[in-house]
């Protein structure tokens, strides 16, 4: 994946990289395609990790209140599906 020549979504590049996961933890494919396919991986990854720190740095921007300071939540996820816990408090409270 080129960001310079393709403009993808978090959740596609996210798709792609759940994609490539699986398909090496099946482990049917060969060194030399493990290797690319990792490599590849590792660009989604990256570049999703980017995404969420670029909607962090919106969101703190949001959260901002008159006296420019940000009150930050800590947000719990869940360990096994990645979900965030209290969502409904979250999303209340950027309402």
């Amino acid at each position: 994946m080129d960001k310079k020549k393709t403009s993808i979504s978090f959740e596609k590049a996210l798709e792609e990289l759940e994609a490539i996961a699986a398909k090496l933890e099946r482990g049917e494919i060969g060194l030399d395609e493990s290797i690319a396919e990792f490599e590849k991986g590792m660009t989604y990854a990256k570049y999703c990790h980017e995404k969420l720190e670029e909607a962090e740095r919106k969101i703190d921007i949001l959260q901002k209140g008159e006296n420019s300071s940000v009150d930050k939540k800590p947000v719990r996820v869940k360990p096994d599906t990645g979900e965030i816990e209290d969502d409904e408090e979250l999303q209340g409270s950027l309402l």
